[in-house]
């Protein structure tokens, strides 16, 4: 699959909790992430999350924006301020939630990689040995994004939501062995599905 050009991504961390997994990821996969996809200018999304058992938070979204500028726009700040009511019910269950608003300084291949592994990175050059894992000829891709600094964080999020995962760069790229065998640092996650066919709020 080829994707429309990206220059920025938006990259999402959150846990939720455990006794509204199901719902959540019913939710996020038929319901909010195409949501956000209607916005122009969100490119592409892919969704993410680790293995039971595995440190860190469980879930991870990336979205392709043409610019950063997209989460500055009209459509994107009204879905913020006007959730469906299955999106004002899931906001509360979110915790460990880390947002990043990233320029996309590499993008290599298709970015469709059923296991991933992803490292948030002190200094370009450690983002850059993370990127180099997946090779050249990979087509299932690799990114490489730094982060840009205080990006405006979800209105609606209270402070005992947020966990900070420190770094300025980001590197994810495709994995061909199995997640737990992940370079150490590194989380490894599995791709999770996306409905491409959204036409409005469900209704759970």
């Amino acid at each position: 699959m080829h994707e429309p050009r990206a220059s920025a991504l938006l990259a999402l961390w959150n846990d939720v909790e455990p006794e509204v997994d199901a719902l959540y990821n019913d939710w996020h996969a038929n319901e909010h992430v195409p949501e956000r996809l209607t916005v122009p200018g969100m490119l592409w999304a892919r969704r993410y999350a680790t293995r039971p058992g595995t440190p860190g938070p469980r879930y991870l979204t990336f979205y392709g924006l043409r610019s950063a500028d997209v989460l500055a726009s009209a459509p994107y700040l009204r879905l913020l301020a006007h959730p469906t009511p299955l999106s004002a019910r899931m906001r509360p269950h979110l915790h460990n939630i880390s947002r990043w608003v990233c320029e996309l300084r590499a993008l290599r291949g298709a970015f469709d990689a059923h296991l991933l592994f992803a490292f948030a990175c002190q200094t370009e050059a450690d983002a850059r040995r993370s990127f180099a894992l997946a090779p050249a000829e990979a087509s299932a891709g690799s990114l490489l994004a730094e982060r840009i600094p205080d990006a405006a964080p979800l209105p609606w999020m209270k402070g005992s939501q947020a966990r900070g995962i420190d770094g300025d760069w980001l590197a994810a790229c495709a994995a061909d062995t199995d997640p737990h065998a992940a370079p150490a640092g590194r989380l490894a996650y599995e791709q999770r599905p996306v409905n491409g066919g959204y036409s409005g709020p469900r209704r759970i």
